[in-house]
């Protein structure tokens, strides 16, 4: 009877560590090799469909100061559990903003997980949407 007890305890005290947070490291190349002070990536973090690229679950920002040759490795950490889908792009110029031209099209390099792309716009969610494996790490070309 203890041993079970026991048991089941150890069991509760480890149901929190399952739904902890994941942290995931993100190979990126495509960058602009000299950028102006300033300059950082910029990741969106999506959780749902109807939130895509309109109201991120969350978002860092990694200045780019260990890029080498227009790629950098960053750790995005505390990532939420289950599917998700990242957008990111290279604030080349530090103005903290996605520079476009005058038809809406990115000036700046820019990306999206599993490096989906749409036609005559952005991918859609359900393209650009992965199950990270904890110890793999995510590749992300930038356009």
């Amino acid at each position: 009877m203890l041993k079970r007890a026991l048991a089941t305890a150890a069991l509760i005290a480890l149901l929190p560590l399952s739904g902890q947070a994941a942290d995931i490291t993100l190979e990126v190349e495509g960058l602009v090799a000299s950028p102006t002070a300033g300059a950082a990536l910029l990741v969106g973090i999506y959780t749902e469909a109807g939130q895509w690229l309109n109201n991120a679950a969350s978002g860092q920002r990694f200045p780019l100061d260990a890029a080498v040759g227009g790629k950098v490795t960053v750790v995005l950490k505390n990532l939420p559990q289950g599917p998700l889908a990242l957008s990111l792009y290279q604030d080349a110029n530090g103005n903290g903003k996605l520079d476009i031209n005058g038809m809406g099209v990115p000036t700046e390099p820019y990306g999206f997980s599993n490096n989906a792309s749409g036609q005559y716009g952005p991918p859609k969610f359900e393209q650009a949407v992965l199950t990270p494996a904890a110890g793999a790490p995510l590749k992300v070309r930038l356009n």
